[in-house]
């Protein structure tokens, strides 16, 4: 109930006037996971050996100058590592699709100043699928939704690394169904005539 009444409130930039927010969809956490376990494969863990095992075999009171620049060399490449992890969350974090009482949003963050919004209509959407590949996918319980579209203007809409796929392709259809059947019943209410 709290959560409905949070998302009445939600407001974002494109939303039309009576549009109100169903449902937001964020990729699973374990995508961040792997942001942060990556970075600490590729850039701390060498970095620490590089560092620990450089003033192991040369001591700093007889090597400074060689100990510098080598400290100097690791914190940039540790500031490069850390900038390309913080672009990479980023680009995760913002790919948002949010479902609406009249459409689907597809906001897909491709590079850190780059930003696509893809927007379909309810009644366009055909049909959904949830697809959960591999071991860790089906142990955490995250995958892809495939949205597919009638209408030439928009592609099929790809959803990846959602919590619970099926769940999520089960929803949308059923918010497509819905808003099918409003638009049915509102075209076959006769209407009052205006004087």
């Amino acid at each position: 109930m709290l959560l409905k009444v949070f998302l009445n409130m939600l407001i974002f930039p494109g939303q039309r006037e009576g549009e109100e927010v169903l449902s937001v969809i964020r990729k699973h956490s374990i995508i961040f996971f792997k942001i942060i376990l990556a970075f600490l494969l590729v850039i701390v863990v060498p970095i620490s050996v590089s560092y620990f095992a450089w003033f192991r075999f040369f001591p700093i009171n007889q090597y400074f100058e060689r100990g510098a620049i080598f400290e100097l060399a690791l914190s940039i490449i540790a500031l490069y590592g850390l900038l390309f992890t913080c672009i990479k969350w980023i680009n995760e974090e913002f790919d948002v699709f949010i479902v609406t009482t009249d459409r689907l949003i597809d906001i897909t963050q491709t590079s850190f100043f780059n930003r696509s919004v893809t927007s379909t209509p309810l009644e366009h959407i055909q049909d959904t699928t949830g697809k959960i590949n591999g071991f860790l996918p089906t142990l955490f319980q995250y995958g892809d939704v495939t949205v597919q579209t009638a209408g030439a203007s928009v592609n099929d809409i790809f959803i990846d690394h959602v919590h619970d796929p099926e769940g999520v392709a089960r929803m949308i259809i059923d918010y497509a169904h819905k808003k099918r059947a409003k638009l049915r019943m509102d075209s076959q209410t006769p209407q009052a005539p205006q004087n």
